[in-house]
């Protein structure tokens, strides 16, 4: 008999299950995956490969997908169409659309014009001549463009506004759900593939206390502790360590400290590098995000382009040189400068990380600042609307490309936590997205980082790993670059 699948959600339930909604949570992309079938799907080697299509056709330019869909159903038994996949598309991009992260699509042709309203849905470049054929136009090549496609925001929908979701075109659909306590899914029994799903069952609890949720795993009422589902403290960690329990995953995604460049005090670039100045990463690393790799040391080019830069070390008497150039900008004293609020969410190490950084920042510059918990679905939609004045969050790139992530901070939105803009970085990402010479493409975006050090609109902390622990029969699931986990085919022989 096969076993169900026993996951936690420490960070709380879901809004809605809207797959345009749940590209902000790792654990809202993880159930994306399992619940709808896109275009591709991110297979066991980290590439993507061909899933709600069975073909495509990509032109010689790079700049035109003809996709052949593949049969599939939804779980009320209705065909998915090419016309679903377009509607998701258009209700992403449409001016009137909430969908949080309607940037990811901005290589499709027309498709900054069209969210702007400069220009109708009708001209965005993706049709559907068919029920089974799918064009997509680009307005630059985008290498990645098949691993973006494995993202939810990219999956059909049966009605585009409709966020109370009842059915779904993937390998699962929701057999209960009891709001803020569990969700349980069943497989799919319309799906094209349901003879490779291996679960009979994916129960999702809501335990937000990590203690509680590691008793339930020790209690084998939870198979899966650690990222991306339920995070681990640095306590946890040692104790699974000890037993010989822990496993270890490099990705490629890295913690943020967010200033938000609207507070008086943090629109002084000499004040946040005081602030970056003032910490040391390898501290960080070794009692806060264990094992992770501090960003004062190289970084894979996949995510950012990060090399070792002074303002990413620690130093101490040139972070007290810089909040005084600072303080003298702004034309008060320390002792005027009110104190700064630290947001930081009920996560796993988050307080710690808080805490770090007050006395760093106290016992150093000698301002003040005070601490605030916040339920992390609250702080996320904060970051978003730009209502915190420092506030952290690990962030990665939705594909291997650094571009995609240093893009977010080229436009006001809500994904530019920091609401910082700067004419001459936009002008170097602008040219950079339309480079068809790859080394000067790499070019445009170096000098386009060594703006955002010199800058320090965020500060960068460190590139994360993750560790995690989980049933020993548990076999068959896959990560994508962001780091969500996808259990669509995963089993417990």
């Amino acid at each position: 008999m096969k076993s169900s699948l026993k996951i936690d959600f420490q960070e709380g339930d879901l809004t809605t299950l809207h797959p345009h909604d749940l590209m902000i949570y790792l654990r809202g992309i993880s159930i994306g995956k399992v619940l709808f079938e896109g275009l591709t799907r991110i297979d066991s080697s980290g590439k993507p490969a061909l899933a709600g299509a069975k073909s495509v056709d990509v032109s010689p330019d790079g700049l035109r997908y003809q996709f052949q869909l593949r049969e599939n159903h939804w779980s009320d038994g209705t065909p998915v169409t090419a016309q679903q996949f377009e509607l998701s598309f258009k209700e992403a991009l449409d001016p009137k659309s909430p969908a949080p992260r309607p940037d990811l699509l901005y290589m499709i042709r027309h498709s900054v014009e069209v969210k702007k309203g400069e220009k109708a849905l009708s001209e965005l470049g993706v049709r559907a001549p068919n029920d089974h054929t799918l064009i997509i136009e680009l307005s630059r090549p985008s290498p990645h463009f098949l691993e973006l496609l494995a993202q939810p925001v990219c999956a059909p929908l049966q009605n585009p506004r409709d966020r109370n979701m009842k059915h779904f075109n993937g390998p699962f659909m929701i057999d209960s759900w009891e709001r803020n306590a569990r969700l349980s899914l069943k497989p799919n029994p319309h799906f094209w593939n349901k003879d490779k799903v291996g679960l009979p069952r994916i129960d999702i609890m809501m335990v937000q206390e990590p203690e509680t949720a590691m008793a339930l795993y020790e209690q084998k009422q939870l198979d899966w502790i650690g990222v991306p589902l339920c995070p681990l403290s640095t306590e946890q960690i040692d104790h699974l360590k000890a037993k010989n329990e822990i496993i270890s995953r490099p990705i490629e995604r890295v913690f943020w400290v967010f200033l938000n460049t609207k507070h008086k005090a943090l629109s002084i670039p000499a004040i946040r590098k005081a602030l970056s100045l003032a910490i040391s990463r390898e501290t960080i690393s070794n009692s806060v995000f264990i094992g992770s790799n501090p960003l004062d040391k190289p970084l894979p080019l996949s995510l950012l382009p990060l090399q070792s830069h002074g303002l990413l070390k620690e130093d101490l008497e040139e972070a007290k040189h810089q909040l005084a150039l600072g303080l003298k900008e702004l034309g008060i004293t320390k002792e005027e400068l009110p104190p700064l609020m630290i947001a930081y969410s009920q996560q796993a190490n988050r307080k710690q990380l808080a805490e770090y950084l007050q006395e760093a920042w106290s016992s150093t510059l000698g301002i003040k600042i005070r601490l605030e918990p916040q339920e992390w679905n609250v702080l996320r939609t904060n970051l978003g609307n730009g209502r915190f004045e420092i506030s952290g969050a690990f962030e990665a790139s939705f594909y291997h490309d650094p571009l995609e992530i240093m893009e977010r901070m080229a436009h006001l939105n809500s994904s530019n936590f920091p609401q910082w803009t700067f004419p001459l970085y936009q002008q170097k990402i602008g040219e950079a997205s339309h480079a068809l010479d790859m080394d000067h493409r790499m070019h445009l975006l170096s000098e386009a980082e060594d703006i955002l050090i010199e800058q320090m609109p965020f500060i960068p902390i460190t590139c994360d790993r993750f560790l995690f622990a989980h049933h020993p029969k548990l076999q068959g699931y896959t990560f994508d670059s962001v780091g969500a986990i996808d259990f669509s085919y995963a089993s417990m022989k």
